[in-house]
Order: structure tokens, then C-alpha cells, then sequence
């Protein structure tokens, strides 16, 4: 009986993931994409759980969520704490900052930029302080890093500055923690990386 459950469930999910409609359409309602930043989240917080609420909001916010856009993270962000409670409210939050640190190099930049709580110029050295995180805990090889690290330089785009801090933070953290929980491969690769 089990095995049937978890079967019709993987079904329905795969169903679902595929959207039998053209590309999710009607998975919003009509005027969705002309409603404001509010309003997307109100209607969001009405059809889904708060964690899942809190994944759109992110990744609508860097264009992943096909007709639907946060254009203004810090606003849509804030309209969710004012209106969510308890134990919504703390789910959405633990929701909001687990995706954000799961978030490739460049998406977790955009997603910290637009928030606007950080220093601008504090950016690059904060993403590069908390990098090795996400190494350790998505068991990054060397060429995973290498291959990350390439797609940051790009989204940094004319912001050198911003790279350049990343560059120091990471080095800070491959340099205190070597020989403590740093992969030797890692440290190796990148120590003198520029």
C-alpha cells in the first residue's frame, strides 16, 4: 500500500512539474504579471505554504519565475513579514534564508544587491567570507568552484571592485580555515587565484 501512495504521489508531482498546460499557463491569474510587487505576494500568500512563498519571492526577483516578476525584493520581502504570523511567518523566514544560501554565486550576489541591506561595498567580501559554506555543505569539487567563480566574474559584469572583495574574502577563509576543514584541492587551486 505504501509503494502505491509514494507511486501515485511521484505521478501527480511529475504531472504537476510538467504542467499538462502550455508552460504552467493559467498557473496565475489573468493580469498577474501588470499587478504590483503587493499584490503578487497577497495572491501568492492566499494559493501556497509560506516556504514556498518565500522561493517565489527570491526567484521571481532574478527572473526565474516564468510571467511572474518581483521587481522590488526589499518591498515584496517586507509586505510578507508584515503579514505573515507565527508559525508562518517562521517558516517563511527560515524558508527565505536557506534558499538564499542554496542560491548559485551570482543569483545569491543579485539577490543581496537588490535586498539592499548590504553595503555595496561590503558585498563582495561578505559573499567571499561565506563561499566556503556553500563548498562544504554542496560538497563542491575544485572544478565546481572553477566553474562558479567563472560565472561570478561574468554576472560582476563591469564591477571589478565587487569581484576583487570576493577574491579577498575567499582567501581570508582558505587561509584561516587551511589545514582545518578546507579541501587541500581547494586550497590549492585557489589560494593565488585572481
Amino acid at each position: 500500500m505504501k509503494i502505491n501512495i509514494i507511486t501515485v504521489g511521484a505521478v501527480l508531482l511529475l504531472l504537476a512539474s510538467c504542467g499538462g498546460k502550455k508552460e504552467k499557463e493559467g498557473a496565475f491569474p489573468p493580469g498577474f504579471a501588470a499587478m504590483g510587487d503587493t499584490a503578487r505576494v497577497a495572491w501568492m500568500m492566499e494559493h501556497v505554504s509560506s516556504d514556498s512563498l518565500a522561493r517565489f519571492i527570491i526567484d521571481a526577483s532574478i527572473g526565474k519565475v516564468r510571467n511572474a516578476r518581483i521587481d522590488t525584493l526589499a518591498i515584496a520581502t517586507n509586505y510578507a513579514f508584515e503579514h505573515l504570523e507565527g508559525e508562518d511567518l517562521d517558516k517563511f523566514s527560515v524558508a527565505y534564508d536557506s534558499h538564499v544560501e542554496s542560491l548559485p554565486l551570482a543569483d545569491k550576489m543579485r539577490v543581496y544587491a537588490q535586498a539592499g541591506t548590504e553595503d555595496p561595498q561590503g558585498l563582495g567580501y561578505r559573499l567571499g567570507l561565506e563561499y566556503m559554506t556553500s563548498i562544504r555543505d554542496q560538497r563542491k569539487s575544485a572544478d565546481d568552484v572553477e566553474r562558479e567563480l567563472a560565472e561570478f566574474r561574468k554576472a560582476c559584469g563591469a564591477d571589478s571592485a565587487t569581484y576583487r572583495r570576493f577574491i579577498v574574502g575567499f582567501k581570508t577563509v582558505l587561509n584561516v580555515d587551511r589545514g582545518v576543514d578546507v579541501p587541500r584541492d581547494i586550497y590549492n587551486r585557489f589560494i593565488n587565484y585572481n
